[in-house]
């Protein structure tokens, strides 16, 4: 069995900069892709990180900056309409915070997936 099947991988959604934050850990394990795509099954309370090789027309693809991978940032992607929408699904959110979502990786797909039943919040020291 593949070491990385089931790898815990985390992802941050910031509710007052309004971005998602992947750490570059969960890109390594879906294949350090040159573009992701942010899937969401509201059926399923479920985000999936998938990782894509190139960008169709009319595709929501988000291009990865590669310099990130030699850094130790993580991947930020910015939409306060997407948060926004992110935020009437998800139950108990303040505005203002920021969420740690941890989620598992199935690299056979490319793909990393995060529970939204499941998130801790981020405390801010003063």
């Amino acid at each position: 069995m593949n070491d990385e099947v089931g790898s815990r991988v985390f992802m941050s959604i910031d509710l007052k900069k309004y971005c998602i934050r992947i750490h570059k850990a969960c890109l390594h394990l879906i294949g350090d892709p040159k573009y992701i795509q942010i899937l969401v099954n509201l059926d399923d309370m479920a985000v999936v990180i998938r990782s894509v090789d190139h960008t169709l027309r009319g595709d929501q693809t988000h291009k990865v900056n590669q310099t990130r991978f030699k850094s130790t940032n993580s991947v930020e992607i910015y939409s306060r309409f997407f948060i926004r929408k992110l935020c009437q699904e998800i139950q108990d959110v303040k505005l203002g915070s920021s969420y740690r979502v941890t989620g598992e990786v199935i690299p056979e797909q490319r793909i990393a997936v995060f529970s939204l039943r499941e998130f801790e919040e981020i405390r801010r020291e003063k």
